[in-house]
């Protein structure tokens, strides 16, 4: 009986592995450059604060990022770790898709990205946000 109910339990969590989730915490490492095809530079970056303090709802650890990608300026979130945070810097950078795009390959808000970090690892962040 044991063996019945493991099996599938371990079935799913193959497929959700060779999709290429990754669950809070989980980063992609030992990417290929050559996957990553569209250039972003990233000019700021910001750690804000919760904008209520007195709420007990968790904010999450993340960081924000003003960036120019496809010749538009975003704003990019993602939750990072203590050995990704000090690579997320100014600066140019390789990213991909991580999701299809959901509306004939324009920009749009909530949008998944992963960007290619010097270490080759790479930091799943979504747009957040347009200026001008």
């Amino acid at each position: 009986m044991k063996i019945s109910f493991v099996l599938p339990i371990l079935f799913l969590c193959s497929i959700a592995s060779a999709q290429g989730k990754y669950r809070l915490g989980q980063y992609p490492v030992g990417q290929n450059p050559n996957d990553y095809t569209i250039n972003v530079h990233i000019s700021a970056t910001h750690y804000r604060q919760c904008a209520i303090p007195e709420s007990n709802a968790g904010c999450g650890e993340g960081i924000y990022v003003d960036a120019i990608l496809n010749g538009k300026k975003i704003e990019l979130f993602g939750s990072v770790d203590k050995r990704q945070l000090p690579l997320i810097v100014p600066g140019d950078y390789k990213a991909m898709l991580s999701k299809k795009p959901r509306t004939n390959g324009s920009e749009v808000l909530f949008q998944s990205y992963l960007v290619l970090l010097p270490d080759r690892s790479a930091w799943p962040c979504e747009i957040t946000g347009f200026s001008e």
